[in-house]
Order: structure tokens, then sequence, then C-alpha cells
């Protein structure tokens, strides 16, 4: 096994541990719906790994790690500690390092679709794109979620709300730009 291999599986072992101490963390809490969030990014990252080994790409570690830490951040300190709830703050800044590390993530995946490397502006304006529409995309679930499933703390209680969660994603998404256009993702395991 590679020394890229045994990172993605020394990671994901240590973020299905943390998951699980998580889930029965909110259960013993007895918020059910919060581990039903916490049960669906787990299996979406668990769905991944397995298209990441069986498909043979490839993930720097680096943004790897970004992406678990950021969906950790949002089962632990967002769902388990509450500040979802109790800080006007905390969810702002997941927004901003969660769409860094998800405009990253996929980065990674897109460019291994190119036969030829790109300019740096290129890159930029890519990222950009690419985080802003999974920044919106996430804004969409969030009203979705809110209108079917009426949860008792809704994702989105204003206007006001969306629309400094979008800025908080276009913030990320220019970082992530910054970055990327910076330093290579694919040559590198930081």
């Amino acid at each position: 096994m590679n020394n890229n291999k045994e990172k993605m599986l020394r990671i994901t072992v240590l973020f299905l541990i943390s998951q699980v101490v998580i889930i029965f963390g909110l259960t013993a809490q007895g918020h059910s719906d919060y581990v039903r969030s916490v049960l669906g990014t787990t299996f979406l990252w668990v769905v991944y790994t397995f298209f990441e080994a069986r498909c043979r790409l490839y993930m720097n570690n680096y943004v790897r790690g970004l992406v678990v830490i950021s969906i950790l951040c949002d089962g632990f300190f967002g769902y388990y500690l509450n500040l979802y709830a109790t800080s006007s703050v905390f969810d702002k800044i997941l927004h901003v390092f969660g769409t860094y590390g998800l405009s990253l993530f996929s980065y990674v995946l897109a460019v291994q679709l190119l036969e030829n490397p790109v300019n740096k502006l290129f890159k930029f304006i890519l990222v950009v794109c690419l985080g802003l529409s999974i920044g919106t995309f996430y804004e969409i679930l969030e009203f979705l979620t809110d209108t079917i499933s009426h949860p008792a703390l809704v994702s989105q209680p204003s206007l006001l709300d969306t629309d400094l969660d979008l800025i908080a994603n276009v913030i990320g998404a220019v970082f992530a730009g910054i970055h990327a256009s910076a330093r290579s993702f694919m040559d590198q395991d930081f």
C-alpha cells in the first residue's frame, strides 16, 4: 500500500471513530434529528472514499483533512456543542472554512479530468466557480430541509442568514482560488 493510501485509510478510520462518538453523544442528548444529519454526512464521505479507492482517484491529504475537519466541526461543534443555536458567528466561520475545503476538494477531482495543465487565472476562476456552486447547492439543501422536515433548529431562520452564508461561501471560495493558483495539489501531499 502506498503512502497516500495508508494516510487515506488512517484519516478515514479516525473520521469514522470520531463520527461514531459524536453520534453516541447526540443520542445521549436526545437529538435524533442531529444524528440523522451526522449519519448523512458520514455516509456521503464513506461513499466518496469507496469511489476514490475503486476508481483510482487521487485526493491530496491536505484537502482530505480540510473536508474531514469541516464535517467533524459540523457534527461536534455545531450539533453536539449546539453552536448553531448559541453562536451567531460559528455558522459563518464554518461556511468560510467548509467552502474553502470543498472548493479545493472539487478542484482536485475536476483537474484529474483535464488533459492539459491550466494557467493560474483559469485555476482561480475554476476553483471560485466550483466553490460558489457548492455553496449555493448547500443553501438550497438547507432550504429544502427546513421546508420538508421542519426541524426544531431551522438552518435558515431569515433571509439575512442566507445572505451572510452566501457571502461566507464567496470568501471561502476566493481563499481557495488564491491557494489553488499558488500551489499544486496534484503532486504534493503537504
